[in-house]
């Protein structure tokens, strides 16, 4: 990222009105928490987890470039993507480090894990937002991966958060009212979420980043049922798709037909599977990369049928441009001239 584009992503939550909309929104609540007694911890256990979900979903939305997402009542139930709920972990190590050293005479022991636990907050975020995985989140492997894809500009984010904190802090010494201040600490971390987000688009990290398939322990796995297997790899697939995250969703799936036996038949099943789906315009675009598989595997005939499908779904569908001259070739060998026009027009 260059300067003028940090610059701008630092300003980016101040910009849009929904987020600001948002950060005051949820500073009112905890205010209001702060105001409630022994009620306040009841509103806390509903109000945190909702904010952690929101702010993933801000992240998730900025490393996709759309536009951030509103507050919503889905938001305030606590049984709603649980996956959501990971970041708490990290809260409350950092919160366990603080309370261990604080009185010791290990305190610089407590100051370097507090800021190491810091360091791969945004890795955490950005795994997560990307797999919604806990576990694969917590990996260590998976940390380091997104760390080295990110690059030097995975830093920045760290970097200005604790820049924007130490000119905070300034300001409190100078004077500043407790109402800007706390304003200012609801920012810092709306920032944190965006500029992890920036970061991870601007590598195109949602898709390029190699991290194993979030699939957890179930009875499939055990009984070794491929199909139950495949099933579970699609509805994730579909969740992210669901958010507009198509992408991510085709390179989950792209990521474990790469280490099935038999590739032919995981297309295959895959794209059966989801021409089920009330859209078919993500099994169109899983298409054009099953059609590159069978071209270059020199599966005319399946090539060519698979085509046709697609063009029964939408006449408007085409192979990728790079294969498009091959599929032309062997439309022809084949006299499929209705194909050839279908795909010329």
């Amino acid at each position: 990222m260059k300067p003028s584009d940090v610059i701008r992503e630092i300003f980016y939550p101040l910009k849009n009105i929904a987020i600001v909309f948002a950060m005051l929104f949820f500073w009112m609540l905890f205010g209001l928490v702060q105001r409630a007694g022994l009620i306040g911890l009841w509103l806390l256990i509903i109000i945190a987890p909702a904010y952690i979900r929101y702010l993933l979903y801000l992240l998730e939305a900025r490393a996709n470039n759309r536009a951030p997402p509103v507050p919503e009542i889905s938001m305030f139930n606590p049984v709603d993507n649980l996956w959501s709920l990971t970041p708490l972990i990290l809260i409350s190590m950092l919160i366990w480090v603080e309370i261990l050293f604080a009185d010791s005479d290990l305190v610089w022991l407590g100051i370097l894990l507090g800021m190491a636990i810091f360091l791969i907050v945004p890795a955490t975020l950005a795994i997560l937002a990307v797999t919604h995985s806990p576990s694969e989140s917590l990996n260590p492997s998976a940390i380091l991966r997104m760390i080295r894809v990110c690059g030097a500009g995975y830093f920045l984010v760290p970097a200005v958060i604790i820049l924007v904190s130490v000119l905070f802090i300034l300001f409190e010494f100078l004077g500043m009212p407790p109402f800007f201040t706390n304003l200012g600490q609801s920012y810092q971390i709306i920032l944190l979420f965006t500029l992890t987000g920036a970061v991870l688009h601007a590598n195109d990290v949602a898709v390029q980043v190699d991290i194993d398939p979030p699939l957890e322990k179930s009875d499939a796995e055990i009984s070794g049922d491929l199909e139950k297997e495949r099933q579970k790899v699609a509805n994730h697939a579909y969740g992210f798709i669901n958010r507009n995250n198509r992408a991510g969703g085709l390179a989950h799936i792209n990521q474990w037909i790469d280490k099935e036996a038999d590739t032919d038949a995981a297309y295959a099943w895959f794209f059966r599977e989801m021409l089920t789906w009330e859209n078919s315009t993500a099994a169109l675009f899983f298409a054009q990369v099953y059609m590159n598989w069978l071209l270059h595997g020199e599966q005319e005939v399946a090539a060519l049928k698979l085509a046709a499908r697609c063009l029964h779904e939408d006449p408007r569908w085409k192979p990728q441009l790079e294969d498009r001259a091959l599929f032309l070739q062997v439309a022809e060998q084949h006299g499929r001239e209705d194909l050839i026009r279908q795909v010329k027009s």
